[in-house]
């Protein structure tokens, strides 16, 4: 089997480094109209108005620079919708409009001047 990465992964524009293998992951989901519900018999009624995309994103071991510009780009409280560009499930190069929920970072080391990040993630939601 082929090894599947998502490259070029940008944010509003600005490419971010490369997520941790298996780093990805695309959920999509249906909005169901406001009268969707089950009736008297059980049966469930309701229209599917939008399917709407999560991207779930994990990055590896990542300097203070490159987390830097991973906050700059999910944290821009005066700009919270932004362009999201990759590579889907299927293949296709696909933009999503999303916003982020909190980001979260894990120190990994800082001794000895070697300052690392691990388990940098964040969700994306589109609008």
């Amino acid at each position: 089997m082929a090894e599947i990465t998502v490259t070029n992964l940008t944010i509003n524009g600005v490419a971010m480094p490369d997520p941790a293998l298996e780093g990805v992951t695309i959920t999509t989901e249906k909005v169901w109209s406001a009268n969707t519900g089950r009736t008297a018999s059980g049966k469930m009624v309701g229209s599917v108005i939008a399917k709407k995309t999560t991207i779930k994103i994990k990055w590896p071991v990542l300097t203070p620079e490159q987390v830097s510009k991973i906050e700059a780009a999910v944290s821009d409280a005066e700009h919270p919708f932004v362009p999201v560009q990759y590579t889907d499930m299927c293949g296709n190069r696909v933009t999503r409009t999303v916003y982020f929920g909190t980001p979260t970072y894990t120190v990994y080391s800082w001794a000895d001047g070697l300052r690392l990040i691990k388990d940098t993630t964040v969700d994306g939601i589109e609008q």
